[in-house]
């Protein structure tokens, strides 16, 4: 068996090109995807609103110890705490409207609220929202 090596010289070449090419097309598409599911500032408020409404219930409207002979009072005063809360979800999102600030970066949003001496942050990203911890505002200065 005869080899010609004058003709079978190929090397194998380096494929980093090829795959920083495909990396950067992986980037690209995830950050349009990112951009496009980035949530409106509308969708904040029906969340952050709903948030709210649910705590104010869990706090305000929340079963404290009363009598036994009192129960049925007490179910009854819940009960029209809640349906006050719940009738009043279009006057906390007008709160919210009014005390959030909003940062589109394209790919996320941060949103910042401030209620009273706390700060809140959610950030909104791939249609979801995210609250971080809230910080009191006296800790920022």
């Amino acid at each position: 068996m005869i080899i010609d090596k004058a003709m079978n010289n190929n090397q194998p070449t380096s494929n980093f090109f090829g795959n920083v090419g495909k990396v950067a097309i992986a980037l690209t598409l995830l950050a349009a995807g990112m951009a496009f599911t980035n949530p409106a500032r509308d969708k904040y408020l029906t969340y952050a609103s709903g948030k709210l409404q649910n705590e104010l219930e869990s706090t305000v409207c929340k079963d404290s110890s009363v009598p036994q002979a009192l129960s049925g009072v007490a179910e009854t005063l819940i009960g029209s705490c809640k349906n006050l809360v719940t009738s009043q979800r279009s006057t906390i999102e007008q709160l919210l409207d009014n005390t959030t600030q909003r940062q589109n970066l394209g790919v996320v949003s941060i949103y910042t609220t401030e209620l009273g001496k706390k700060s809140y942050q959610t950030v909104g990203v791939f249609g979801n929202f995210v609250t971080l911890p809230p910080a009191a505002k006296d800790a920022q200065n």
